[in-house]
């Protein structure tokens, strides 16, 4: 495991990521599998709570865990240095690139996350299928672009708002389904994308997997009995560390 810190101008600062290497001959490269963690979490978090760290070692897969704060993986509209899509797409894939033995082009580079991370994977690939060939959401929060203002979720609104503007802003630009919709590039994908029948997620998870059907791309929803919690993702990252293993390889 290592950990990296490097000057972003598109976040004004440090960005902080951290790498899990299986362990390589010297000529010897992996494939990539850039993680994005959920909201009121880290990279830490991540490894702490997941078997991450073993199910990288099992698909020899360099796995990559930025620090992406509340960003929702967006450049945001109303606040200075968050520039966050382009800073895991662009500066943070430089940086590992030139860093660790890992094979190059879209064929071997796979992103995944779970809730703002899944969202954030998810709306990330459809705005750029050049970079990743696999794709993976645990819980997505897939519907973000789509949420009203809350006084009882004041602090969630002032968020969303700095990172994405007004609904009518927004709903074009980064909303997962228009994107979807807009998009010609969905075969050349591979896709998975999960969810617990607790998680409030659960519908719009659904409508997704439905319109990618609609669309003839083979995604079939990874249903479980669980909810929006660690036991519901850990049981299910195997799956996804295995398809993403696979796609990648």
């Amino acid at each position: 495991m290592v950990d990296v810190r490097f000057p972003i101008a598109d976040v004004g600062g440090l960005l902080w990521y951290r790498a899990i290497l299986p362990k390589v001959e010297p000529s010897e490269k992996l494939p990539v599998f850039y993680f994005l963690h959920g909201a009121n979490s880290d990279p830490a978090q991540v490894m702490a709570s997941s078997p991450i760290t073993n199910l990288a070692i099992e698909e020899r897969l360099i796995v990559v865990l930025p620090n992406a704060e509340f960003s929702y993986y967006t450049n945001a509209r109303h606040k200075w240095h968050a520039r966050w899509e382009d800073a895991i797409t662009q500066e943070l894939r430089r940086d590992v690139e030139s860093r660790f033995p890992v094979l190059i082009g879209r064929e071997h580079t796979g992103i995944a996350g779970l809730s703002m991370g899944g969202y954030g994977a998810i709306k990330l690939t459809l705005k750029h299928p050049e970079e990743y060939g696999f794709a993976g959401s645990m819980s997505g929060a897939l519907d973000i672009t789509e949420r009203e203002p809350s006084w009882r979720r004041l602090q969630q609104t002032a968020r969303l708002w700095r990172v994405f503007g007004t609904p009518a802003e927004f709903r074009h630009d980064e909303d997962v389904f228009e994107l979807m919709h807009r998009s010609s590039s969905l075969q050349q994908v591979d896709w998975f994308v999960s969810c617990g029948e607790k998680d409030s997620l659960y519908p719009v998870n659904v409508r997704f997997a439905k319109r990618m059907e609609e669309r003839g791309v083979p995604l079939h929803l990874r249903s479980t009995s669980g909810g929006h919690d660690w036991g519901t993702w850990d049981a299910v990252m195997p799956e996804l560390f295995r398809a993403a293993g696979a796609r990648l390889q």
